[in-house]
């Protein structure tokens, strides 16, 4: 054979060579190679598949749940045995889809976890590996509960285009957020005030469990309204948790900050409230910060950067036709008064971390 023909047939059999490695590769990268990640999707869709054909079966109650587990999904046919889909038979995986009833809308939250290789993160974890700090600016572990304190900078959750910052994590592992941007032109209460003698509000946030200020007459209608549908989306909905508002009033001398004061009225089963004054006063670091209209308060305190003025839900207990806002501090106002509303509202402890730092520039994005 000449030189010729063994440089042809050579490079016959190294494209032959290259082409099965090409193969190979691609057979390596299509959908017949599992990934962890598929297998939350492929989890997620059952559990939407057998509750969507299996209505009754769905959690009835507010803030009850059911759980679909892995091992249930593959005894049922809907997922093959792991060894088959990884083709590892040493693998070992564990998880669930939970799905929750929150005020009548539901999440379906996939958890799984294979050893050390892989765990799914629900973003509360996430924030506090991130946050938690013993000083200087940041999450701080308060009992059993966890509260941002500081000129935060790293709070921001984003969902869609809207933006939210994280106030704390409660003690069921819900977090607390506040809109970044609230609804403008609302009034406290606007209502004829017999004690004072003029239409400058009332301040009780509802009266006699009947009749609701205007304020909470905003934050309903901001919840069920079709034109906010796309700030309030079904989706989203099944993520809010229902909660209990602080609404008892407070003195302008109030030295207290662990919400005994607000808490010592509460109205049960809410879905959205705004800020109460307390909150306020817990985000700061300053030492010297001492009462509701102490001027200090607003020193390392993220809640006292915001650049418009907001309703707090926190009545003045002086007077009957007062409320607080918040422009870099508390301030007592009457309550016909026009200022922004941030909805602040808790979301489920069974949100699931997806991407993110937290910065406004890279905010948390959920699941």
């Amino acid at each position: 054979m000449n030189e010729k023909m063994m440089k042809i047939l050579g490079g016959i059999i190294a494209g032959f060579v290259i082409f099965i490695i090409i193969i190979f590769l691609i057979s390596s990268c299509s959908g017949g190679h599992y990934t962890y990640e598929k297998l939350e999707e492929k989890m997620l869709k059952v559990a939407k598949d057998y509750y969507e054909h299996n209505e009754k079966e769905l959690p009835t109650q507010d803030k009850d749940q059911k759980v679909y587990t892995l091992k249930k999904m593959i005894s049922d046919g809907k997922i093959d045995e792991l060894e088959e889909l990884f083709d590892n038979e040493d693998i070992k995986c564990d998880g669930s889809v939970t799905v929750s009833n929150n005020n009548g809308y539901y999440s379906y939250s996939p958890y799984l976890t294979c050893g050390k290789d892989y765990r799914t993160k629900y973003l509360y974890e996430k924030i506090i590996e991130d946050a938690l700090v013993e000083s200087g600016v940041g999450l701080y572990e308060d009992g059993d509960k966890y509260i941002m304190k500081g000129e935060v900078l790293n709070n921001y959750i984003k969902y869609k285009d809207k933006l939210y910052r994280i106030i704390r994590i409660n003690d069921d592992n819900s977090i607390r957020v506040i809109e970044a941007e609230g609804i403008p032109s609302i009034t406290w209460d606007d209502r004829y005030n017999e004690t004072a003698k003029f239409t400058n509000g009332i301040n009780e946030y509802i009266l006699n469990n009947q009749v609701s200020s205007r304020l909470k007459e905003a934050l309903d209608n901001y919840y069920t309204d079709s034109k906010y549908a796309n700030v309030w989306t079904d989706e989203l909905k099944g993520y809010v948790q229902t909660q209990t508002l602080c609404i008892g009033k407070r003195s302008k001398t109030d030295t207290t900050k662990d919400g005994s004061t607000e808490c010592s009225v509460k109205l049960e089963n809410q879905v959205l409230g705004t800020l109460a004054v307390y909150e306020y006063l817990q985000a700061s670091l300053d030492s010297s910060c001492s009462d509701t209209l102490d001027k200090n308060c607003r020193n390392y305190n993220w809640l006292g950067t915001i650049s418009k003025t907001i309703w707090t839900i926190t009545g003045e207990a002086e007077t009957s036709d007062h409320a607080y806002s918040i422009y870099r501090k508390p301030n007592s106002i009457g309550c016909k008064t026009k200022y922004y509303v941030n909805a602040v509202f808790n979301l489920t402890d069974k949100t699931i971390y997806v991407s993110g730092t937290g910065t406004e520039q890279d905010p948390y994005i959920f699941k």
